[in-house]
């Protein structure tokens, strides 16, 4: 039996159809429209449709990750700030009620840690999930709870970290990947926002592709020491498309976290996330 799994962020929305051995059998990547002229629910409603039609599917599971704060209970979006316009209010099982009554929705960063760890089994009771996007979302697990979402489903919502009066922007807004790539035109890097290239030169040892990874890793590795003080993980995990960098990504960014720590306070493990940017598409059909 077909599932069908659908991913919103910031930048694009992908959506899939899963068999049950949890192979994607079809899939579709689109632009994240503006959600003012044109809809995110229209057009992903167009695209679900599309796939039951070709596969013949009735009453199919669709499962939805989202950017934004969710209420997993209603189906509904409560806050995305200025990630996404015109999103705050959204509720899929009433806009998808049509093509079924299976519908289950998640925030994109516990989507994409439910898919890690469907998957893989870590060792560790306790393992934090940090994306790296648009925005930085993250999604915190314990062997105890389970997904902890907070009393108003606003838990782990680390992007909005670390204000800083001085320039008016928060964690995600200096450390995401989309900041990076602002870095990277700021700085007038030869290849524009190709972050594989700019990695690839790093590693080469050009001084300019060096230079913006050590000063965007810093950022991002000054978000990680909050996480590791408030939450003392046993496992801090990074995903988002950034992550298929793998080992080089965590050399620039795991060194930086201890410039924000007392000495010897310890970190945790820390890893990419193994399914990379496909997480969130398995996490999101889990009941």
């Amino acid at each position: 039996m077909y599932k069908i799994a659908v991913d919103i962020g910031g930048t694009n929305i992908k959506v899939a159809v899963i068999d049950d051995n949890l192979e994607i059998v079809d899939y579709q990547k689109i632009a994240t429209p503006d959600n003012t002229n044109v809809l995110i629910v229209d057009e992903t409603h167009q695209l679900i449709e599309m796939f039951i039609q070709k596969y013949s599917l009735e009453n199919p599971h669709i499962g939805i990750s989202s950017a934004g704060v969710v209420n997993s209970e209603l189906g509904q979006i409560i806050y995305t700030g200025p990630t996404i316009p015109n999103f705050d209010g959204t509720n899929f099982f009433e806009a998808f009620s049509d093509l079924s009554s299976e519908i289950t929705l998640y925030n994109d960063v516990d989507a994409a840690l439910l898919g890690e760890l469907t998957f893989h089994e870590y060792k560790e009771d306790n393992i934090f999930c940090l994306t790296l996007g648009t925005g930085i979302g993250g999604a915190f697990y314990s062997t105890s709870v389970g997904i902890y979402q907070g009393a108003r489903h606003r838990a782990n919502e680390i992007g909005y970290l670390l204000y800083r009066a001085s320039d008016e922007t928060t964690f995600e807004q200096r450390a995401s990947t989309s900041a990076l790539k602002n870095l990277m035109l700021k700085r007038k890097f030869e290849y524009d926002t190709d972050v594989p290239k700019l990695f690839e030169l790093a590693e080469d040892g050009n001084q300019e592709a060096l230079d913006i990874l050590h000063e965007w890793s810093d950022l991002v590795a000054e978000g990680l020491a909050q996480i590791q003080i408030v939450y003392d993980p046993g496992l801090i995990l990074i995903g988002g498309g950034i992550s298929s960098q793998g080992n080089t990504l965590l050399k620039y960014i795991e060194p930086k976290i201890h410039n924000y720590l007392p000495n010897d306070y310890g970190i945790a493990r820390l890893q990419t996330t193994q399914l990379e940017n496909h997480a969130a598409l398995f996490g999101a059909i889990q009941q």
